[in-house]
């Protein structure tokens, strides 16, 4: 039986307000990816806003429906119970390992846009950090989890056809270094909370 928490209106209000900022985002067309989006030479030149905002953007409307969609979705399933700076806390650590990762690791993504990296690494922390559902749900779920982040990572991972539906590259690598920097998150509230005792 699932336990029931309650929930935090103003956080579901922080859900709702992002995705209606990446829909405005996406509106404005290749303005906003010029803007906001990952150029490792922009980041360079001094531009470190970069790192955070390219979640933000996406490569048309499919691309960002497809995202909001899963943000929604793993926001309420995990997060709606989260005070605001706590989720927003996780939100801008995932953000930020995925951007400081692709800017790193992958500068060939030019730019790099989407906010699928930053939603694993609320998977990864609401999966681990969750009591709401049962053990067997929780630990099926990461094993799942685990599997898609290998299988794609690997040589046998045709991203041709979601290429093809949000016209641009898939950046995989980013789904990893979103996970971590959920795991991050979840490291340093243990830390914080040991230190506070």
């Amino acid at each position: 039986m699932l336990t029931e928490h309650p929930k935090n209106f103003h956080t579901q209000l922080l859900f709702i307000a992002l995705s209606l900022m990446m829909s405005a985002l996406t509106a404005t067309g290749n303005a906003g990816l010029e803007v906001f989006g990952l150029y490792s030479s922009a980041v360079d030149k001094g531009e470190a806003w970069r790192l955070i905002t390219a979640n933000l953007v996406h490569f048309g409307w499919t691309h960002t429906i497809m995202n909001t969609a899963a943000f929604l979705l793993c926001g309420y399933a995990f997060f709606s119970g989260y005070s605001v700076w706590k989720f927003l806390g996780l939100f801008l650590i995932c953000c930020i390992s995925v951007g400081v990762g692709i800017y790193y690791f992958n500068p060939h993504y030019a730019p790099y846009a989407g906010l699928s990296g930053a939603i694993h690494g609320l998977i990864a922390a609401g999966l681990l950090l969750t009591r709401e559902y049962p053990g067997w749900l929780r630990w099926s779920a990461g094993f799942l989890f685990l599997g898609k982040l290998f299988h794609e990572n690997t040589g046998y991972f045709d991203t041709t056809d979601l290429q093809n539906l949000i016209g641009a590259q898939v950046a995989v690598e980013a789904h990893c270094y979103g996970a971590l920097g959920g795991l991050v998150f979840i490291a340093s509230t243990k830390i914080l909370a040991l230190i506070k005792h």
